[in-house]
């Protein structure tokens, strides 16, 4: 929806494509937000802000930021709370004797008097923290004594930052979780046996009273999704012939319970790298696209993320990981809990009686004996502060010590699990490779010195490869030239006969970055058969010659890949690339630097399409 005659524009937050939209109209300024689990879009007008235009542009630059995926801002209460804020802010500015006019006049003293000005208020240890990690959006162009006092202790935010778990951290977590997941499917699995063997009659009434009112309780939980009750003045209460085991227990004996679906969610976090709303409102409807018949398991799941916006917040998501074994062998008590589709396979099993009684396809369901948030009962997806609580429950402690030297206590939050993820597997995860360089792994401080290690590992081994192999052959102007009058000369010294150069020098033998000379003899390929290998292979291929002609090709490659560094992350640029571009700096060399910059200021619109159809896989055959 836009307003009549309004012009949408993306906001400008570089390398980032965020879903907010900036609507102008006669002065009118519209932020548009997408709440993270659905519902309506909620504009919010920054034109009644009474501030100078640029400070306006600039707060909802700022806000759209920290409502954007990346940013803190997930939810209409959130997005809401900051708006209001930005708005007491403005409206502060506006009530001093010399109000600012644009961020550059922004000094510690706005700061300090807004503060002043809010004491007394119920919400401003909240409110602080909240300026804070808006503003932290905004374009350059603030002053810096502002950013100073905005940055100093007593502003710092109230949660977790969102950087990533030390390794160690980051194991302890998914181990934990892990281990109660496990005995969570061992003591539900041993319930449905005891089951099993009651309606069965394999229980014997007088040699096992207790096993046998076990079963019977067991029988009427499975069948009602409650212990059995009765009516007293203080409302339903469990019956007496419960009491040896507990109403809590008889439950947990078929069903999961609050603390294990922590555990449950804690573990798809750590195995997915997906978002908290993502996971928590997962289905149990899936396709099996591996038809029951490889080893690797393979389960297609719809995942939903509403903030892609109405067209692609649907997500069809491949959950991978080892089948279970064949028909009839005794493997229910073999858990496979290092795998998405393990534990997603299990979780589909154990909630699968719990998900009948409430009639749901969710995923995530489980029993709550004491009630949370509301009575007892059936519950669906994770549970507000459910991480935080099952983390301290778990009693998880970091790697840091405390002042007292010793480790403090671990807390487990959502943001923080991604995080880990994306630094671990360097692989984007409903969004683009370009966001996940530019916006999580490069706000990222938590383990950055051990990734910028990684990331020099990387380079010098692809480094050294590089050097070790040959490099293109490459045909001087020189060369060039003495092959007008002494063809069979320079022929020789670059290891051709004539016909072949005179075939490379008239270009009918052009590839990308050269000149095949014989793609039937490619060391990439079986002998006598047609190279298939990338475009990029030639760089270091003894049937590739290099001429004058290739020279636009080469650079205008060289400068892309240069380029590609700020679309991906460090690591799978590294992997990828390293090794070519040190193959075509060193190319480059035989060229004179005068020749090189000349030729850069003389590419054409048709070179350029071509490096940019090959840096793009335009040019592969499969």
């Amino acid at each position: 929806m836009t307003r009549a005659g309004g012009r949408p524009a993306v906001l400008p937050r570089p390398g980032y494509q965020a879903p907010q939209r900036l609507f102008l109209d006669g002065g009118q300024f519209l932020v548009r937000f997408f709440p993270e689990r659905g519902g309506p879009t909620v504009d919010y007008d920054f034109a009644a802000f009474p501030v100078a235009r640029e400070l306006v542009v600039w707060m909802a630059t700022a806000f759209a930021g920290s409502t954007a995926p990346a940013g803190r801002r997930r939810t209409t209460s959130s997005a809401t709370s900051a708006f209001g804020l930005l708005r007491r802010f403005a409206q502060h500015l506006a009530s001093l004797n010399r109000p600012p006019v644009s961020p550059a006049q922004l000094r510690a003293a706005h700061l300090e008097s807004f503060m002043l000005a809010r004491l007394g208020t119920p919400n401003l240890n909240r409110e602080l923290p909240t300026l804070r990690s808006v503003l932290r959006f905004a374009p350059d162009g603030a002053g810096q004594d502002f950013l100073a006092r905005l940055a100093r202790k007593g502003l710092e935010r109230n949660s977790t930052p969102a950087a990533s778990y030390t390794t160690a951290e980051f194991d302890r977590i998914a181990t934990a979780a892990r281990t109660q997941l496990r005995r969570a499917a061992d003591r539900i699995l041993a319930g449905r046996e005891l089951l099993a063997r009651w309606r069965a009659g394999r229980i014997d009434h007088e040699a096992e009273p207790r096993a046998w009112k076990h079963g019977e309780l067991l029988d009427h939980v499975d069948r009602q999704g409650d212990v059995p009750r009765k009516d007293t003045r203080w409302g339903r209460q469990p019956d007496h012939r419960i009491r040896p085991f507990g109403a809590g227990q008889l439950m947990a004996d078929l069903h999961l319970t609050y603390s294990d679906i922590g555990a449950a969610g804690v573990l798809l976090l750590c195995l997915t790298g997906q978002n908290y709303s993502t996971i928590s409102t997962a289905s149990a409807t899936h396709h099996r696209a591996d038809g029951h018949t490889g080893a690797t398991a393979t389960a297609v799941v719809d995942l939903v993320k509403p903030r892609r916006g109405r067209d692609r917040a649907h997500m069809p998501t491949s959950l991978s990981g080892t089948a279970p074994g064949r028909p009839g062998r005794n493997t229910h008590r073999q858990h496979d809990l290092h795998t998405p589709f393990g534990v997603y396979a299990l979780l589909v099993d154990l909630a699968g009686p719990a998900r009948a009684h409430i009639g749901t396809d969710q995923l995530l369901v489980f029993h709550c004996s004491n009630g949370v948030d509301r009575g007892r009962g059936f519950r669906t997806g994770l549970p507000k502060s459910i991480l935080a609580i099952w983390g301290r429950d778990a009693d998880l402690r970091t790697d840091a010590l405390g002042e007292d030297g010793l480790p403090m206590p671990l807390v487990v939050d959502s943001r923080r699990l991604r995080m880990s993820w994306l630094e671990r597997h360097q692989q984007p995860v409903a969004h683009t490779e370009r966001t996940l360089a530019n916006e999580y792994l490069a706000r990222n401080r938590g383990n950055l010195a051990e990734y910028q290690k990684v990331v020099a590992a990387v380079l010098d081994d692809q480094l050294a490869g590089a050097r070790a192999a040959q490099v293109m052959r490459v045909l001087t102007a020189a060369d060039v030239a003495e092959a007008r009058h002494a063809p069979e000369d320079v022929a020789r010294r670059h290891g051709l006969d004539p016909a072949t150069l005179k075939k490379l020098l008239a270009g009918e033998l052009d590839t990308v970055l050269g000149g095949c000379t014989d793609h039937l003899a490619s060391p990439h390929t079986p002998a006598g058969e047609p190279c298939r290998a990338s475009f990029l292979l030639c760089l270091s291929c003894p049937c590739a010659r290099a001429t004058p002609s290739h020279l636009p090709v080469l650079v205008a490659v060289h400068e892309g890949l240069e380029a590609r560094k700020q679309e991906m992350t460090p690591l799978r640029w590294a992997e990828r690339f390293a090794g070519p571009v040190a193959q075509l700096a060193d190319l480059l060399t035989a060229f004179p630097t005068a020749t090189i910059a000349t030729t850069r200021a003389e590419i054409t619109a048709e070179q350029r399409a071509l490096v940019e159809r090959f840096l793009t896989r335009g040019l592969d055959l499969t």
